[in-house]
């Protein structure tokens, strides 16, 4: 998912210190500059307040010489560049500069915005997650305490409340806090997808007369563990900030299109009634994992600055 990069107008409304933290690993990222000045015009900072925040990405091993992004740092220390997260770091130092003061200010509230923001998430992400675990359950022949499409409701309900915060947030924010929750809300509707299928999942695996078992119920529970696992490394970067676990998801979505493409060439072996029914499951099961992938991806972003490596489903 590309975007321009969104240069600050000199006199716009700053998000907070660690807000600008992320412009300067953006900046960094998508433009190379070649000098400090260009640098600091780019966020939109004065040359001085810009030495000052390199010192803290150097520091921490984020920024090398030469203005360039260590992934792998910038990874490991990305609560201090995520505007999610703000809220949720101490303040290692307090002075009475003006300036600073109004920074914290802006950061304690971005930071309880998006305390509120990842709680509704999260809340949207268990009920979606409880629809994907009805949907394997019914696929296996076992009767799920409540079906997937039980939950459908509950599902609208957090959807909507997780897009009413974010509506408040767009209108109350400067840029780039509106563009975060633009992509806040993609990730959300991406959640409210997963659900969908897995009703959609649930749905087709009743009508169908005949079960499946053998060699094609195991590759198709594989898959379900698959997408399970996907889900809790996103889980895992966009509630705890844990960059370095795309890289495991990365690993694991790859395993799944492989598993996907074997999976498909050994359905073709059965009748067409059976052939069909096995498709649209899998094909469904397919793009619900996608949409967590995407979201972990769109996550990667806002939290550090950095663009990952499309995914492969």
């Amino acid at each position: 998912m590309s975007r321009d990069m969104w240069h600050r107008p000199r006199d716009a409304i700053r998000q907070g210190r660690d807000a600008t933290l992320a412009q300067v690993v953006e900046s960094i990222d998508y433009t190379a500059p070649e000098t400090k000045e260009r640098l600091a015009a780019d966020v939109g900072i004065s040359e001085q307040y810009l030495s000052e925040l390199l010192q803290e990405l150097k520091t921490d091993g984020v920024v090398r010489k030469a203005y360039v992004v260590d992934d792998t740092a910038l990874y490991a220390n990305a609560n201090t560049v995520s505007p999610l997260h703000t809220g949720r770091r101490a303040d290692a130092t307090k002075t009475d500069d003006r300036e600073q003061d109004a920074s914290t200010a802006e950061t304690r509230e971005s930071g309880d915005r998006g305390t509120t923001v990842l709680d509704l998430l999260a809340r949207l992400d268990d009920v979606t997650t409880a629809q994907y675990t009805a949907a394997r359950k019914s696929f296996v022949g076992d009767e799920p305490e409540r079906p997937a499409d039980a939950f459908e409701s509950l599902a609208n309900e957090r959807y909507s409340a997780v897009l009413s915060e974010l509506k408040s947030y767009t209108l109350t924010t400067d840029w780039p806090g509106n563009r975060v929750a633009s992509d806040l809300a993609t990730i959300a509707t991406n959640l409210e997808i997963v659900g969908d299928r897995a009703c959609f999942v649930a749905d087709v695996v009743n009508r169908q007369e005949v079960t499946t078992t053998g060699v094609i119920e195991e590759r198709v529970c594989d898959i379900f563990d698959a997408g399970e696992t996907i889900n809790d490394y996103f889980k895992a970067i966009l509630f705890d900030c844990d960059l370095a676990a795309h890289d495991d998801l990365v690993n694991k979505e790859e395993t799944v299109h492989r598993d996907l493409d074997e999976l498909f060439e050994l359905i073709t072996a059965y009748d067409p009634e059976i052939y069909g029914y096995l498709v649209t499951v899998t094909r469904a099961l397919e793009r619900a994992i996608y949409y967590w992938v995407h979201a972990a991806e769109i996550t990667v972003q806002l939290q550090s600055g950095v663009q990952p490596d499309h995914v492969l489903i």
